[in-house]
């Protein structure tokens, strides 16, 4: 049982002239307890920041990048790796500020609303990650396919054995499965992440609401 728990049943033992004292107290774990929570999604959104761009310098001389980048005549690689970067980087300037706002002193009625925009923050932002990532899922194997002499070649065979059709529907089956997966594991990489604290933080939320009435 944490701290918290203990000072609400304390709270229900007590008088009525002792209420305002212990009220003070749930108030003050709660806004510590959300305070720590928010901290920890901004410590993450560094971390992924971090990974990022420790991935992009690792991978840097693969040879399926460094390939890729001899057919990308219109450095869509460069452009989307410049945009992840601004994603990234403008989250993690709305959860420190997020964190800023919840860690200062402010009323029981600041403190909800604050915790309501950081949950919907982290919200809007697995959204864009999650759309990003199927777009960028999307556009590099049609780079790909349009430009890599081996899959150019292997298109032409098909066209000429007749089976272009079959072909074409096969590869839209497996993107549409590929991306519904992709999407899936997308989903619940970040639910993993973020979930959890997003839970904690809205309990936080519903016992303010308590206090407040």
């Amino acid at each position: 049982m944490d701290e918290l728990e203990i000072l609400k049943k304390d709270w229900k033992k007590k008088e009525h002239s002792y209420n305002q004292i212990t009220e003070k107290e749930i108030y003050g774990m709660l806004h510590k307890r959300s305070s720590s929570i928010v901290k920890w999604i901004f410590m993450i959104s560094v971390g992924e920041f971090l990974l990022y761009i420790l991935a992009s310098l690792l991978l840097k001389n693969n040879e399926s990048i460094v390939k890729f980048n001899s057919m990308d005549k219109y450095h869509v690689l460069i452009i989307l790796e410049i945009i992840s970067y601004a994603i990234l980087a403008f989250f993690m300037v709305k959860f420190y500020l997020n964190y800023k706002k919840i860690n200062a002193n402010q009323s029981v009625k600041s403190l909800i609303k604050n915790i309501l925009n950081t949950r919907k923050t982290v919200q809007t932002y697995i959204k864009i990650i999650i759309i990003y990532s199927t777009f960028t899922a999307i556009i590099m194997p049609i780079i790909q396919f349009n430009y890599d002499p081996v899959f150019i070649k292997m298109y032409n065979n098909v066209v000429k054995s007749g089976h272009e059709t079959l072909f074409i529907i096969l590869s839209m089956l497996f993107t549409i499965i590929f991306l519904g997966v992709f999407i899936l594991l997308m989903w619940l990489f970040y639910k993993l992440i973020y979930g959890i604290l997003l839970k904690r933080l809205y309990g936080n939320y519903e016992e303010l609401k308590k206090l407040e009435i």
